[in-house]
């Protein structure tokens, strides 16, 4: 990742998170750790971003290099994240897009790390490219992409949004060579994606720089439709996230002349769900879903009563198609029928508690 996050230094709410301990520093040829993958607590494998060759490197927890594999035949653009099957494949990420023009955008297919043989391999290539994108650079400014997972036979990439919608987008691609196009599947409300991975208990983490936000309790691939959780850490350029087991996470930070040094931290958060912010503790209800001309909202379950409520719908480009803002009630009824058939996010905030919810228009 290029760009400078001043404005994020201001705009950021961070809460020291005292279970976030520091591992290691990283060696100055890691200065752009961007993915990695935890096998054990004393190996991972990590890259650089952009201006280094094809290259994936292995490091203890000392932040030691202990080897290293060239990817033949290829141009590394800009490696952005790194995720393995349960089958042991690896798939690395070039699709780094920060002036959301690229035309090339591939993952990379590698057989399981720790078995081949000799300092190289030869990767297979899974290109694709955002249907949904109809100008070259992107004018919404939301194609950039630095995370990606895989979970029951897909692969999954998210957005890093640097538009003004706020929504990270989640996309669908089939995990063997050729090329297709994204699926467009959902979007979720979340400052500057820079990571993600999945564990096989089904906890999905989600990375930006001064958070982590884990979903579980989903069905399917409906991943932001659960419980989420968020846990808040202090602003430095974080980039790379790895659960080691369903309660553990490591995460490295890239070098940044805001934030020295490279390096490696983990992230223990067996205590999690009780010390962090559970946002769907609140329950709101929207009835009936799918809904033709009005969705009733209801809210219930709050510890402290908010003087003001407000809310924005959001289509699944990250369009705002409908916001308002009054004095707290507990029910209030959304008018549709000026809304095209489709899928849509209703943002509701209540004093410092945001709460996303799903509905279908009909």
């Amino acid at each position: 990742m290029k760009k400078l996050l001043i404005l994020l230094v201001f705009l950021s709410s961070v809460s020291s998170a005292q279970n976030l301990r520091l591992v290691s520093n990283l060696p100055s040829n890691l200065n752009e750790t961007s993915g990695l993958i935890a096998k054990t607590n004393n190996s991972f494998w990590t890259h650089n971003d952009s201006g280094d060759g094809p290259i994936l490197y292995k490091i203890d927890s000392n932040g030691n290099q202990i080897d290293s594999v060239y990817l033949n035949g290829i141009t590394a653009v800009d490696f952005e994240d790194i995720a393995q099957d349960n089958l042991g494949n690896y798939y690395v990420g070039d699709f780094g897009n920060n002036n959301h023009n690229r035309t090339n955008l591939v993952v990379y297919k590698l057989p399981n790390l720790d078995t081949i043989t000799g300092n190289n391999v030869t990767p297979e290539a899974i290109y694709f490219n955002y249907p949904d994108q109809l100008t070259f650079p992107d004018t919404n400014q939301d194609k950039d992409c630095e995370a990606l997972f895989h979970h029951n036979g897909n692969l999954y990439i998210l957005t890093k949004n640097w538009g003004i919608s706020g929504y990270s987008k989640l996309y669908q691609i089939p995990d063997s060579a050729g090329t297709y196009p994204a699926l467009l599947l959902d979007s979720v409300m979340t400052p500057l994606v820079t990571g993600a991975d999945i564990h096989s208990s089904g906890k999905l983490a989600i990375l930006s720089m001064d958070r982590v936000v884990i979903f579980d309790n989903y069905t399917g691939n409906d991943f932001f439709n659960g419980r989420r959780s968020t846990f808040y850490f202090s602003l430095t350029q974080k980039e790379g996230v790895s659960f080691l087991n369903s309660q553990i996470l490591y995460i490295t930070q890239e070098n940044n002349s805001f934030f020295p040094g490279a390096k490696l931290y983990e992230l223990n958060f067996s205590s999690f769900l009780s010390t962090t912010s559970i946002e769907n503790s609140i329950e709101i209800t929207t009835i009936p879903n799918p809904a033709s001309e009005q969705l009733i909202v209801s809210i219930s379950n709050l510890e402290i009563q908010p003087n003001e409520i407000s809310y924005r719908v959001m289509d699944t480009q990250g369009k705002v198609v409908m916001e308002n803002s009054f004095g707290f009630q507990s029910e209030f009824v959304l008018f549709l029928s000026e809304l095209n058939t489709g899928y849509y996010h209703i943002q509701i905030t209540l004093g410092n508690q945001q709460i996303i919810k799903h509905f279908i228009k009909n």
